[in-house]
């Protein structure tokens, strides 16, 4: 009976300070905002493409970098209504980013797919989508469980960033097996593998710029792949840009 008590009287304790029986506190996720942007909707800013140009011939980039319209119109984004997010964003990142390499590095996959957690999640472990993702890369339940992660009633590893980041590598590793391309890959991370490979068929592509010119994907995912490139092309020089990156200490 003394046991029993001493351990009721724990989970009273433990539910007051709430640990282990009350959700976190999230924050609402940046990939909720995706499919609200006006990609590619206006011409690019004279000496956007020039610029974009040069950021890239300088830059080590182990990711293969689009620069069209779309991805043009993201950095002009970036540059404009998203300037105070991005640079807030990737301040934050610079914590994380050491060990998103690493970890990458070791998977054997591009160390520039870090800035894909950018626009996720903007680097925010407690980051919650209307979708039900959560965390800093943004997995719902059913995939973070298929990678590894323990989601249930006691504890949420999507919003462990060491844990969730070796999830998002071999998803991303696995995404590209299946699709022989980044830009594919990152699609089907957005949307799911199902819905890429379905629209593929349909429109008889394997190119992701023509099938974002199709109805076969979501607002949210063609304008997904672009903001990406963008923030790569970015964060690999953001002085070049402009942006000046503080990054934070302790945690988020």
């Amino acid at each position: 009976r003394r046991a029993l008590d001493t351990v009721h009287l724990r989970e009273i304790e433990m539910l007051s300070a709430g640990d282990g029986f009350t959700e976190a506190g999230t924050e609402p996720a940046s990939i909720d905002a995706v499919a609200d942007l006006p990609v590619g909707d206006s011409p690019a800013s004279p000496g956007a493409m020039a610029r974009a140009v040069a950021a890239v011939e300088a830059e080590s980039l182990d990711l293969p970098i689009e620069l069209n319209e779309a991805v043009l119109s993201c950095l002009d984004l970036y540059q404009g209504r998203l300037r105070d997010w991005f640079e807030t964003a990737l301040s934050r990142g610079q914590k994380h980013l050491p060990h998103i390499r690493e970890v990458f590095a070791q998977e054997g996959i591009p160390q520039d797919l870090a800035y894909v957690a950018l626009v996720e999640s903007a680097f925010k472990p407690t980051a919650y989508s209307r979708a039900k993702a959560k965390g800093v890369w943004q997995f719902i339940s059913a995939t973070g469980k298929r990678y590894g992660l323990a989601v249930d009633w006691w504890v949420d590893e999507r919003s462990d960033p060491e844990k969730a980041t070796r999830a998002a590598a071999r998803y991303l590793k696995d995404l590209h097996d299946i699709f022989g391309d980044w830009n594919l890959a990152l699609a089907g991370y957005n949307a799911g593998e199902g819905k890429v490979l379905r629209a593929m068929k349909r429109y008889r592509t394997d190119d992701f710029w023509k099938l974002r010119q199709t109805k076969g994907l979501r607002r949210e995912t063609k304008n997904y792949v672009p903001l990406i490139h963008a923030a790569v092309v970015i964060a690999k020089a953001p002085e070049r840009y402009g942006f000046t990156v503080t990054p934070e200490e302790g945690p988020d």
